[in-house]
């Protein structure tokens, strides 16, 4: 018999089945007015060959349910030379169209094009997974492919084969090997005509089987890539199907996936990215996930798994699985539930932190430019275990710590926020004060026995209401406090003695018009008012801590040093030129001194912004010290007591924001000259003898103090044009062989005299919170004699030994 002709472009074929002979079957194709029949009947049955002459020009398997009207039927590839044409191979329903609805009958690979033989096998583009009951409507028809569109997915491709019944047959199995024929085939979906060979049995010739239909094994294929970056996309295993005859042989998938040690095959890192991302679904128990991955090197506490504001944090368990090419976190909630999964990837020449693939949120990558660093376990003296989520060191007091807690939600996601004093022997907490969504501030006494608290916003109460308090710090007692209503905008400052208040009053019709900008004194001692003073909008209040011997005034250009008890001006002074923009309290840039809370800021000297240069000032006399020009876009640290400036200076904008490209300037304030430059961006120096430990555009280093030779960086992977920055927000702390420095999640060890990186501390989780870049720098990592205290992201303050740590990173 002819060939039946291929339709022309933009027509389809249609089928129709016909009854009218008992035990017999007619196939009617209909192509273009051509009306090739055959009829099969149980005494007759139609020979394979002559079906395939018959259907040669079709899709080999077209979609075999019924569409949302109920007609008609569709038919699969014809079955191959020796087979017989059974009523198995004949799935009749009409081919799906645009507008029909269909369900999904097995878990399917969505695709984010469509997908053909031309196809790379790597490269396919599976961004989602299917689940079976799914439903959708058709957008368009390619080949054996299908395309849908959603809101919240955008336009998906999947293989028709998914919606039929006899997808809906298909098992789950174990997962296993299995090995194909040198010449072996994978199809898109079983009889497809979409088709891949084999390599040459090296390398590409194994898979991992995960469903079974009828013959036909449904095995996963890594993607060649994870993470596009330049598409912002993340992919998943596509499946795809082997025939038996083409499998060569199938040996068991060895569990667990994970062990270090022992018998068996250790998967390669791209099928255990798949494996995992197959068998273990949110909600699954503890012991399934340790019988495919094995006992965990460590456990350690979560992560903050609240993700909902103003709610209570909640943390779970983390098991850490650590290889040497990839590190593998996977968490559970209290209740002992897979929570979420995370891989760490090493060598990246950018970081990227948690894509995820299609809507899989809950498992998720991070890609480094370091190598991976091992976990070195040592015990803290005691953890404290806060209510929120990051932990910062406000300040110390004779038995006390004082620490600030924080949500570090940004802005509108910014529901919470607590002091609260622990206590310094055992890690208790003592006392707590919740501030909720409104701002908080606090000062401590030097006396180190009491401090001032500013909230604007009482949550017990649901009431903006300027509060100020004065707490006893041992136990959290309230010595004095005033409430000054919510009609009003507050800020609060400390000098000796005194609190300090500017209150920007709002006209009761119009809160948005600011009436009058007051400054009132306040005695520390008993919160009664020493003396007021009106002022422009444009006054700044200059002070930085309780031990502050003046009141510090700018207005403008001009500087002024008030007594804290009765107003007068103790000293002043003025710059001819204008008033440059002061950046010191921008919230994005933690310049400045490195303030030690066990020391506060210094009291005595000052770097302050009067006119077009920054002067260093004897706070008691007011006496210029030295001075350094404002350069547009440059932002600096101060070190040494103000003595060197660490200045970063951008090279190819006037605007620090706008600068993509930096150099490093180190001012020697005491000479009146730069030392050096060098390239990069230059942050978080810490000075030890002559040695500068600093990041370079976010990673650690070292250089000589007096020439700027570069000693050291620690070894990474990172483009030039990588801005790490955000990894690196707080400090050094240098220990007599190693350092400690907080980088993204992790506590790192390194050798302070090569920069190798040694390992990380175990169980402690930091982190960067927006607009906390001077609580991070200030209060994550700090020291008092052999005592080292820890800020973390999930909620724990903790107290490490340094001999204990120092001897870790020795290991």
């Amino acid at each position: 018999m002819a060939k039946p002709k291929q339709p022309p472009a933009g027509k389809r074929p249609g089928f129709s089945l016909i009854h009218g002979i008992k035990g017999s079957l007619a196939l009617i194709c209909l192509v273009g007015g051509t009306v090739p029949a055959l009829t099969a009947s149980a005494s007759a049955p139609v020979a394979a060959a002559a079906l395939n002459e018959a259907v040669s020009g079709l899709p080999d398997f077209l979609a075999g349910q019924p569409t949302k009207n109920g007609e008609g039927l569709a038919v699969s590839k014809p079955p191959t030379s020796g087979e017989s044409a059974s009523s198995e191979w004949l799935w009749l329903k009409t081919l799906p169209k645009p507008g029909d609805m269909m369900e999904i009958r097995f878990q399917s690979p969505l695709f984010s094009r469509a997908v053909h033989s031309g196809t790379d096998l790597r490269q396919m583009n599976a961004t989602y997974i299917g689940e079976p009951g799914e439903k959708f409507m058709i957008s368009s028809v390619s080949g054996e492919m299908l395309s849908f569109h959603t809101y919240e997915r955008g336009t998906l491709w999947i293989p028709q084969w998914y919606i039929s019944e006899a997808a809906g047959s298909t098992e789950s199995i174990e997962p296993m090997y299995v090995t194909l024929r040198k010449e072996g085939e994978l199809s898109l979906t079983p009889r497809s005509k979409a088709r891949w060979k084999t390599g040459s049995g090296t390398g590409d010739d194994t898979f991992v089987a995960v469903a079974r239909w009828k013959d036909w094994y449904g095995v996963i294929v890594p993607p060649a890539v994870w993470y596009a970056e330049d598409a912002y996309e993340a992919y998943r295993p596509a499946m795809l199907w082997v025939r038996d005859k083409d499998v060569a042989q199938t040996t068991a998938v060895p569990l667990p996936l994970l062990k270090e040690e022992g018998p068996g095959t250790v998967p390669d890192l791209d099928t255990l990215q798949s494996l995992i991302l197959q068998v273990l679904k949110p909600g699954d128990d503890a012991a399934k996930v340790k019988k495919w991955l094995g006992d965990p090197k460590l456990t350690e506490v979560s992560g903050n798994l609240q993700k909902e504001g103003g709610k209570p944090i909640t943390l779970g368990s983390s098991w850490r699985y650590e290889r040497e090419d990839a590190h593998l976190l996977v968490t559970f909630t209290p209740a002992g539930k897979l929570a979420a999964a995370r891989w760490v990837f090493p060598g990246s020449d950018r970081y990227t932190s948690r894509p995820f693939a299609g809507d899989d949120y809950l498992f998720t990558q991070d890609y480094t430019v370091t190598s991976l660093p091992q976990t070195r376990e040592v015990q803290p003296e005691w953890r404290n275990s806060g209510t929120l989520a990051y932990t910062y060191l406000l300040g110390a007091g004779k038995e006390v710590l004082l620490l600030n807690g924080d949500d570090g939600g940004f802005s509108g996601d910014h529901y919470d926020a607590s002091l609260y004093a622990v206590d310094k022997e055992n890690g208790k907490t003592r006392w707590q004060i919740n501030a909720g969504y409104g701002r908080l501030q606090a000062y401590l006494d030097p006396s180190g026995e009491e401090a001032t608290v500013f909230t604007s916003y009482t949550p017990e109460e649901k009431q903006y209401d300027n509060r100020i308090r004065r707490v006893r710090l041992s136990d959290g007692e309230v010595l004095w406090e005033q409430r000054f209503g919510e009609d009003n905008q507050m800020d609060m400052w400390a000098a000796r003695d005194a609190v300090i208040l500017v209150t920007t009053r709002n006209d009761s019709r119009d809160v948005q018009r600011k009436t009058s900008t007051k400054l009132s004194v306040l005695d520390a001692r008993n919160g009664r008012t020493r003396w007021e003073s009106t002022f422009g909008e444009g006054v700044r209040v200059l002070n930085c801590g309780a031990a502050d011997p003046y009141v510090l005034i700018g207005e403008g250009a001009k500087l002024r040093a008030l007594d804290p008890e009765s107003g007068a001006t103790a000293w002043s002074i003025e710059s001819e030129g204008g008033q440059a923009h002061d950046y010191s309290a921008d919230p994005y840039f933690a310049g400045g001194p490195r303030i030690d809370p066990f020391t506060g800021p210094d009291p005595d000297r000052r770097w302050i912004l009067i006119g077009d240069s920054w002067k260093r000032l004897d706070l008691s006399t007011g006496k210029v010290q030295a001075e350094y020009p404002v350069v547009p876009g440059e932002r600096f640290e101060e070190l040494a007591g103000g003595r060197y400036l660490l200045v970063q200076h951008p090279l190819d904008s006037a605007d620090y924001w706008g600068a993509t490209s930096f150099e490093t300037k180190w001012y020697d304030a005491d000479a009146g000259k730069e030392l050096w430059r060098i390239s990069g961006k230059g942050s978080k120096g810490e000075l030890e003898g002559d040695i500068l430990y600093l990041t370079i555009n976010g990673l650690p280093a070292a250089v000589e103090a007096k020439t700027g030779k570069m000693l050291w960086i620690m070894p990474n992977s990172a483009s030039e044009a990588a801005d790490l920055s955000a990894l690196a927000a707080g400090s050094f702390m240098v220990l007599e062989q190693t350092l400690l420095y907080p980088f993204g999640q992790d506590l790192l060890i390194l050798d302070k005299k090569t920069g190798k990186l040694l390992g990380r501390v175990a169980d402690v989780k930091t982190g960067y919170a927006e607009l906390r870049d001077h609580e991070t720098r200030n209060g994550t990592l700090n020291r008092s004699g052999d005592d080292i205290y820890v800020g973390t992201a999930n909620g724990g303050f903790l107290r490490f030994d340094a001999k204990a740590l120092e001897k870790v990173g020795e290991r």
